[in-house]
């Protein structure tokens, strides 16, 4: 670590002489003939620091500048963010029709004095952001995928990346059927549109983040057949929404997306034609629709509506998960396995644990002792403890409806605007 801050110091100060030298020549640039740097060193450095500093160091040169924009570089920086020990939580939530609220927790080592001696023990580090001023709509978290957010209305699409302040905001394509109602919400408490159903995560082959559109037709409200429509976001200016077709999956309304392994992931309505398809993946590369294999408790529900109703994805260890409700029993998580699409069961958590109520808890993210980071009553940020089947204090209370989800900073870029606030 001592090593590692030295050559920190060094990039810092290397980059405090370079903006003397160019207040010295009248603000121009000087560029160095020989980097003092071995390419394989620096770069090893580089790709562990956050988002931050890497955006201050692009006026060190030309050639650290170009580092920052290359695609081997910007993945490695990702994966060193994504192996962090702890995750970073991410709390969305609607100000107004133009206003995002964004709430980001860390963990952090706070030392703590005990007797004449300290003590570390781990707490939080929040922050917030208002970003205000978008188009006038009704915004939904869809997912996040690699560091960046995406958000949609009836109209608009929003996605923002907060390690770079880059977004873009898109306006919808092709108009689909209104539902009567706007919103519902999911088996987790979380309130999502009506009119369409919206993705977004990257292409593993290509590196491209693709937004995923699913809606209704116009004169299609009695048939319940969706279209889907691709959009990819890259440096041309000219690219709009591709139309892919028609959906042969009836996919349940008001849902979150789960992104996983270059495939986004939805559970199909009740009254889906086929009863033994129960989970579909969009693959981004393809970008074709099927049905994948789903836990054996999806086919013992299948005569059950309700309980079918409140099942729910979501990721966890880097795979897809399933929340499935047993009344009156217990909550349990299942994990698929990516190598052979084999399910299993994770853990579970009493329902008297939950004192009964709705919305579901469900686990955010996994700590490296076991643990898993819980948010339960809609609100509330727990940590869960499998072992022992119980539950923390209440770590942290929200005064308003959120939408939690964990988030590793990036440099994938979103070739948009800079976020100025």
């Amino acid at each position: 670590m001592l090593q590692f801050d030295r050559c920190l110091y060094c990039l810092e100060n290397n980059l405090r002489k370079n903006r003397e030298i160019m207040a010295a020549h009248g603000g121009k640039r000087l560029e160095n003939k020989k980097d003092n740097w071995p390419e394989d060193l620096l770069l090893s450095i580089l790709a562990t620091l956050p988002a931050k500093p890497l955006l201050r160091f692009k006026c060190v040169s030309k050639h650290w500048r170009s580092l920052f924009t290359n695609p081997d570089f910007i993945e490695q920086h990702l994966e060193n963010q994504q192996k962090k020990e702890y995750p970073q939580l991410v709390f969305a939530s609607t100000g107004s029709e133009t206003d995002i609220v964004l709430e980001s927790v860390a963990i952090v080592d706070l030392e703590v004095k005990e007797g004449g001696g300290a003590r570390t023990r781990k707490g939080f580090e929040r922050s917030s952001l208002n970003i205000c001023h978008l188009p006038i709509d009704v915004y939904y978290i869809s997912n996040s995928c690699d560091g960046i957010l995406c958000f949609f209305g009836k109209t608009n699409v929003f996605v923002y990346n907060p390690g770079t302040r880059e977004f873009r905001i898109l306006q919808i394509g092709k108009e689909g059927f209104s539902l009567a109602s706007s919103y519902s919400f999911d088996c987790f408490g979380q309130a999502f549109s009506r009119y369409h159903l919206v993705g977004f995560g990257r292409d593993q082959v290509t590196k491209e983040c693709k937004i995923i559109r699913l809606f209704r037709p116009k004169g299609e409200q009695e048939n319940h057949i969706l279209e889907c429509e691709v959009f990819t976001l890259s440096s041309n200016a000219g690219a709009s929404w591709r139309g892919i077709g028609e959906v042969a999956y009836f996919i349940r309304s008001a849902q979150q997306p789960v992104y996983v392994n270059g495939a986004l992931h939805w559970i199909l309505d009740n009254r889906h034609a086929n009863p033994s398809e129960v989970i579909i993946s969009f693959d981004l590369h393809t970008e074709k629709f099927q049905a994948i294999s789903h836990p054996s408790c999806c086919s013992e529900a299948s005569s059950d509506q309700y309980r079918r109703l409140f099942m729910g994805l979501l990721s966890l260890r880097s795979s897809l998960c399933l929340v499935e409700p047993e009344l009156s029993l217990q909550l349990n998580i299942w994990i698929m396995n990516q190598s052979n699409g084999i399910w299993e069961k994770l853990f579970c958590i009493d329902w008297e644990l939950m004192n009964y109520r709705s919305p579901l808890a469900f686990p955010i993210a996994e700590l490296k002792d076991g643990t898993f980071f819980v948010c339960h009553c809609g609100d509330n940020l727990q940590i869960y403890y499998p072992e022992s089947k119980s539950f923390s204090e209440v770590l942290f209370r929200h005064g308003r409806v959120v939408v939690p989800s964990t988030y590793s900073e990036s440099l994938v870029p979103l070739y948009g605007e800079p976020l100025v606030y």
